[in-house]
């Protein structure tokens, strides 16, 4: 009887201890992308919206997802491309308008341990990243790109 109660009140403290940390991973990794930018689009571009990984930098306790949203509208065929950022799998923390590409106009992208830079048309932009987030920059990837938030 005894060896029935330790052994109920170990599987009660294991599955305690084990349950909620297990729950607690999935739930902080189970948003996709696309559900976190839809919180965050006022002018409902996401439906026409391509989403690309392009990195992922560490800070501390921190992990920052970097994506490369493309939006083409369906009837003009005009469209604007984003950089945004997605902090620990589920909170957007802002983007930039910025092309990247192989055209002439395009910028390249080049990851660093706490850093993205962008290169365009013989410039540089930088954003560095800490645990309160990217640097929030007056201009990024030329004129007209400012820190927005929303993509």
């Amino acid at each position: 009887m005894r060896h029935a109660n330790i052994s109920a009140i170990l599987a009660i403290v294991l599955l305690g201890w084990v349950g909620p940390s297990a729950n607690a991973a999935a739930d902080s990794h189970s948003i996709s992308p696309r559900a976190v930018f839809a919180k965050h689009d006022p002018q409902g571009r996401l439906p026409n919206t391509t989403i690309r990984p392009l990195g992922t930098i560490r800070v501390r306790n921190s992990v920052y997802e970097v994506y490369y949203l493309d939006f083409t509208n369906p009837v003009s065929l005009h469209g604007q491309q984003r950089i945004a950022i997605v902090k620990n799998g589920s909170k957007f923390v802002g983007s930039y308008q910025c092309t990247l590409g192989s055209g002439p106009d395009d910028g390249s992208i080049t990851f660093g341990s706490d850093r993205l830079t962008v290169t365009r048309d013989g410039m540089a932009f930088t954003m560095r990243f800490s645990e309160q987030g990217p640097t929030r920059n007056k201009y990024f990837c030329g004129e007209g790109s400012a820190w927005e938030d929303g993509i």
